[in-house]
Parts: C-alpha cells; structure tokens; sequence
C-alpha cells in the first residue's frame, strides 16, 4: 500500500465529510490493524473507519456518506461504522469489545473525541466474550463440514482470525494482564499465561503472513486445533471466576 496515496485518500474523505455534513459530523476516526502496520496484511486486512454523527442525524445523511465512499477507488475500505453519538453510550455494555478496540487502535482524524471518557465494564466484556467465541465455535465447526469451500475462498479462514484475537485478548484484559501491541505477542502470551501451545493459531497466523495457499489435509489438521483451542478458551470464560 502506497502510504502517502492513502493518507491523501483518507484526508479527501475527511475534507468531503466536513464539507457535506456540517454540523452534523461529530467525529471521524480511523481504525484498527492500520494502525499497527506488523498487523496489516495488504491484500487482507481492511480499513476501518468510525463515523459519529450528531444525534439529529439521518438516513439522508447516510447516503451522503455512501457516496463519498464510493468514489474511493484502490484503497480497501472497509464499510465504515455509523453512529450517532448518544448511541454510543447506549450501546457501551451491548458492544464493550468493539469500543475497546476502536478506543486503544484510533486516530482523530476530524472532530472531537467522544471515547476518551467511555466506561466499560469487565462483565459486559466477558458476556460478549462468551457469547461470541461459542458463536466463533459453531462457524468453525461448519468451515470444517465445509472444508472444500473453505481451500478455495482462505480469505474467510483468515478473517475470522482477525476477530478471534480480538476475543482472545480480552481474556488477558479480564485478568488484568497486559495486552501486547502486535498479534503475533498476544498469541505468544496466551500461551505462556495459559500453559497452552496454539498450534491451530498460530499456524493458520503464519499461513497468512505469508499468503501461502494450504491443501485439504492441512486446512483439516489446522481446523480441528483451531477448534479445540478456542473450546479451551470458551471453558475458561464460562466457568473460571475470571472476573
């Protein structure tokens, strides 16, 4: 990715936000694995982007947005996130997780930062951690029923990574553990905090990295310990006092 295109395209949409939502533009943030460049795989990886909008706000204002977005071009954007701004209190204990990551991995890049002061509490996080990693071991289970499919579309295997990390270091958060800054030193702490070898994780990580193409019996063997090992996880939430 040609940094210095993408940061003339993210300073467009800014300018085009300003210009076509006035007042009503609240804040635009940008997001996630771009920010830590050794988390961003080109090619992969999406950006992200947070829009508030005030509270008066709109479909109409949508569709503005829409169409500023739409003439990005060769940048990959992903749909950006829309809220307005008192939705986001309301919405801190139903999607503490998300907050979390678009608080610690964000860049203002227009308006005022309503995140600094969001409080969120560590049994909303643990609910939302339960719930998603039985979730996340439900979709894996039909991946490997599916397992033709899935050797010929990795980019669904290796997104669904990206997010169980996110789930997974939550887990160190609720033990008031340091998260590490990158992927790869959270995957190597949860190893060492929970005696465990993340064999699955890890390999389907570096199989990614390295934008490798894997056969049938290695996606097979890859998702079975990618399985048992978020099982491993899930029993820890569910019945450990984690909190």
């Amino acid at each position: 990715m040609d940094i210095n295109k993408f940061l003339s395209t993210i300073d467009n949409i800014s300018s085009s936000l300003d210009e076509q939502l006035k007042s009503k533009l609240v804040a635009f943030y940008l997001f996630g694995s771009v920010m830590i460049l050794e988390d961003f795989h080109p090619g992969i990886s999406d950006i992200n982007t947070f829009i508030v909008l005030s509270n008066d706000s709109g479909c109409d204002e949508i569709e503005k947005i829409r169409e500023i977005y739409k003439k990005v071009k060769n940048v990959p954007l992903a749909i950006p996130l829309i809220l307005k701004e008192n939705e986001i209190k309301e919405s801190a204990d139903v999607f503490p997780i998300e907050f979390l990551e678009i608080s610690e991995k964000k860049r203002l890049v227009r308006g005022i930062d309503v995140l600094f002061a969001l409080n969120v509490s560590k049994e909303h996080i643990r609910r939302q951690c339960e719930g998603e990693l039985k979730a996340k071991i439900i979709g894996l289970r039909k991946m490997l029923f599916g397992v033709d499919d899935i050797k010929n579309n990795l980019a669904i295997l290796y997104k669904s990574l990206t997010s169980t990390l996110i789930l997974l270091k939550q887990i160190l958060r609720l033990k008031d553990i340091t998260i590490p800054e990158t992927r790869k030193a959270i995957i190597d702490e949860l190893e060492r905090v929970f005696n465990i070898k993340l064999t699955g994780i890890k390999s389907l990580y570096k199989f990614r990295e390295k934008g490798e193409k894997i056969n049938k019996p290695n996606i097979v063997r890859l998702l079975k310990n990618y399985i048992e090992e978020l099982e491993f996880f899930s029993k820890i939430v569910n019945e450990e006092k984690i909190i």
